[in-house]
């Protein structure tokens, strides 16, 4: 600890390292104990426990490769970023052991090595077996491990741990369809259940991203889309449903932050327009919410721990950032220093918003980056950039309207930049985010080819020279686009597609599609493979040779079926990349990508 104004600091703790890779989901190997009274640390596949005296305890005695402690279990689904939870006292640790045995391993391997050699690892595809996973508790006060009470080998999803105020141990558990949710209490001691406190059911899908977050008095926080649009809502002590807390036609986003009274919650959401977000508070007993910020944007907002001021980002699609300073109570704003934005010294593209409307009258928002210098009487290429699945949205009214400084850079080569967010994409209420079930790769295309269409029409559009490109969902849309409507494109880029979601992973593709046995029509209807031999343009296929998350045999497949198909198209992997490409690997791909650009869409 360094207290303010010391010359030193004291060594309160002190642990040997942590293991150095978690895992493809960045998950902490080291967690620390309220009070820094205990440092759980993951090392050598096993957790141990380090104390302010100096001992350390091991606690698990199993682990290895295929059972994993510690670790953010099933995937990183569920808002799981981490398999290591202390109660608020310190006293209790909570962790998961996934045991990943019933997986099939799949074929990894170091390619940069002489001779390449195999890695162990397994991939869970849908409809096919997956992990285990048990919750433990360590308590503290002798270091007994104690495993949760419950069917060691039951085939469903232990989520959203978090500990009550009277140390009882809350876990949301998510069946295998991902339609029917339990909220638990055990009893961290013995291990016994001690009830249900609520339950939830949708027919599409249910997925709990957020814990339950207990007051001090002991009612619960928790967050819902019962209404329609996710909401907080107050439950009682024993799970009974007390009132809704948040309403309105939008989502709320974050849950910012709660008074220590539990009397008042802050809250990020959109509120009329989607492609905002503002800061609300809501009081929790009693009717009361509202809107905080005021001016129309995006709000990145950061509150005091008393919650009567924030420091706020705040931005819209012509204005860049502004650094401020907020009254929570009164809304009144204070400028802040700024330095000048590094941007800020050059021509940037002109930002435009768009609508179209579905045949069921929703409202798709869209974005256009054009070039400084645009002239409308001119017709320009077009790059349509696409992600369209599920936890994206990319049409924001914020600076550059949230488009990616590399999109934006190549309005200077001439270039149009287009986006649009298509029905299964978030923040839109659960109709818009469900649409898509049991039938992804369709109903997104209609919507993206709407904006195609659009722009088609637009005289500063050649609808000759329209081009797509998309990363990971994005990269899956793009083939789609391209297989489907041939002859809409003049060419395409795609990163680490799915191409057959048979191949996904369990937890992801069995919630939008439930499995090929229940749902056999869908996946053949959703496959990018049976539609190879309809490529007619230029197509740049990318892929990552370590990719964990969309496998790299979701593009040799492709490839595969072009050849078959006697289809040429351009292919370039990049070898031991993982999902997102990194540093010198993600500067050539983009360079790649611009020169593509160039050479097919051609720019005058």
């Amino acid at each position: 600890h360094w207290d303010l104004g010391a010359t030193e600091a004291t060594r309160v703790l002190s642990w040997d390292a942590p293991d150095a890779d978690a895992s493809a989901f960045g998950e902490p190997t080291l967690v620390l104990a309220p009070g820094d009274g205990h440092a759980a640390v993951r090392r050598d596949h096993q957790l141990w426990l380090h104390d302010r005296d100096g001992t350390a305890r091991q606690l698990t005695f199993d682990g290895s490769d295929d059972v994993v402690y510690g670790g953010a279990a099933h995937r990183a689904e569920f808002g799981i970023t981490q398999g290591m939870f202390w109660s608020a006292d310190g006293r209790y640790l909570a962790f998961y052991r996934e045991d990943l045995r019933p997986i099939a391993v799949y074929p990894y391997q170091h390619v940069d090595r002489m001779p390449p050699s195999p890695r162990h690892g397994r991939y869970p595809m849908a409809g096919r077996p997956h992990s285990r996973v048990r919750v433990f508790v360590c308590d503290t006060t002798d270091y007994r491990v104690t495993p949760m009470a419950g069917d060691p080998d039951a085939d469903r999803y232990q989520t959203n741990l978090t500990f009550a105020p009277d140390g009882t141990l809350l876990v949301v558990q998510v069946d295998r369809g991902q339609q029917h949710l339990e909220l638990a209490r055990f009893d961290p001691r013995t291990g016994q259940r001690l009830g249900t406190l609520l339950r939830e059911h949708d027919r599409e899908w249910i997925e709990p991203e957020h814990p339950a977050i207990p007051l001090a008095d002991g009612r619960l926080l928790w967050w819902s889309s019962r209404s329609g649009h996710r909401h907080l809502y107050l439950h009682d002590r024993d799970g009974a449903l007390v009132r809704q807390v948040t309403d309105g036609n939008f989502d709320v986003q974050e849950l910012l932050h709660v008074a220590p009274d539990g009397s008042r919650v802050w809250f990020a959401a959109a509120g009329e327009d989607p492609r905002q977000r503002h800061l609300f508070v809501a009081e929790v007993a009693k009717e009361g919410q509202r809107r905080v910020t005021r001016e129309r944007g995006t709000h990145e907002v950061s509150l005091s721990p008393d919650a009567a001021r924030a420091s706020v980002v705040w931005s819209n699609l012509e204005q860049p950032p502004r650094a401020r300073l907020l009254d929570t109570a009164t809304g009144a704003v204070t400028a802040l220093p700024q330095p000048e934005h590094p941007l800020s010294r050059f021509r940037l593209p002109r930002q435009r918003f768009f609508e179209l409307e579905t045949d069921d009258g929703e409202v798709l928002y869209g974005h256009l980056a054009l070039p400084a210098d645009f002239d409308p009487k001119r017709r320009y290429p077009v790059l349509h950039y696409v992600y369209g699945g599920p936890h994206a949205q990319l049409v924001k009214d914020q600076w550059l309207g949230g488009a990616a400084v590399w999109l934006q850079a190549l309005c200077a080569d001439g270039f149009v930049v287009s986006r649009l967010d298509n029905r299964g994409t978030p923040n839109r209420g659960a109709d818009f985010e469900q649409a898509i079930h049991r039938r992804l790769g369709t109903i997104e295309v209609e919507d993206q080819m709407r904006a195609v269409a659009w722009l088609r029409e637009q005289p500063f559009v050649d609808g000759a020279r329209i081009g797509v490109h998309g990363w990971s969902f994005g990269g899956y849309m793009t083939l789609r686009l391209m297989l489907l409507h041939p002859e809409a494109f003049a060419c395409g880029i795609s990163g680490a597609p799915v191409t057959d979601w048979a191949m996904y992973e369990t937890g992801y593709t069995e919630r939008y599609m439930d499995t090929p046995a229940e749902n056999p029509d869908g996946y053949a209807a959703s496959s990018c493979l049976p539609l190879a031999g309809r490529l007619k343009r230029p197509l740049l296929l990318v892929h990552g040779s370590d990719d964990r998350t969309v496998m790299w045999s979701h593009t040799l497949q492709f490839v595969d079926r072009c050849i078959d198909a006697g289809v040429d198209l351009d292919y370039f992997p990049y070898p031991q990349q993982l999902h997102g490409l990194r540093g010198k690997d993600r500067a050539h791909f983009l360079s790649k990508l611009r020169r593509y650009l160039l050479e097919n869409l051609r720019p005058r």
